[in-house]
């Protein structure tokens, strides 16, 4: 056992049981704490344990797992790498707009998944802290409170929500129409394209030290929206 994944949690939704159980040994190889469900039902129960990342399959006995990755990962925020042997671009696409973090499409290489799990955590890192720190910023995901050099940020609801769907999504590019699947007013409808103009704006001037020259919420034109921690 190498220890790369020490204390990281890791639950593979597959129902190809020969295929869970292979992925899950070399996970556990690689010194990952990996646990197998073989359908919906069995991965809802085992989100009571918090994980760290998620391998999901798409086409399960019980639903689909991007349904799955809308619903029940809005209460267990966690990367999501979708196992799929869909392989369209349209497919593809449809995974990323339900909320996953990476697409590997079967058969796969085992070395290339594990390789794509490690670069996935990377970028969770800090998150999966539930403290978030660059530059004079501090969030706290446990308390959904924010400070700007050390002087408290008042943040409404949906705010908050897009902060935290930022930053579980840092340095990768959303679109509008993905931010706008995944964030929910107060009576879980979906928040409007003009909303969401609205609350990017008020949360660049909680957040930047000046809002016209961004730091951390960058417009990508003709795409959406990025989040990039503070160079020093």
């Amino acid at each position: 056992m190498e220890g790369n994944g020490v204390e990281k949690h890791i639950l593979v939704v597959e129902d190809d049981r020969a295929l869970n159980d292979g992925i899950v040994f070399a996970l556990r190889r690689e010194g990952y704490l990996a646990y197998s469900a073989y359908n919906l039902r069995e991965a809802r129960e085992k989100l009571g344990k918090r994980m760290h990342l998620i391998l999901l399959d798409i086409n399960l006995p019980d639903g689909d797992g991007r349904d799955f990755l809308r619903n029940v990962l809005a209460e267990q925020p966690a990367p999501v790498l979708l196992l799929t042997a869909r392989d369209s671009e349209e497919d593809m696409m449809q995974g990323f707009r339900a909320g996953c973090d990476d697409y590997i499409t079967k058969p796969f290489s085992m070395p290339v998944l594990i390789m794509k799990i490690a670069a996935v955590l990377k970028r969770s890192e800090g998150v999966s802290r539930q403290i978030y720190v660059s530059g004079n910023l501090l969030y706290d995901f446990g308390n959904k409170t924010l400070t700007r050099r050390g002087e408290a940020v008042e943040l409404t609801a949906l705010e908050c929500r897009l902060m935290e769907l930022f930053l579980h999504n840092r340095g990768i590019v959303l679109t509008r129409e993905r931010i706008l699947e995944r964030i929910w007013d107060a009576e879980e409808r979906f928040v409007e394209s003009r909303t969401l103009n609205v609350t990017v704006r008020r949360l660049r001037l909680k957040v930047e030290e000046n809002p016209e020259e961004p730091v951390y919420i960058k417009t990508v034109f003709g795409m959406g929206y990025k989040w990039e921690d503070e160079s020093r």
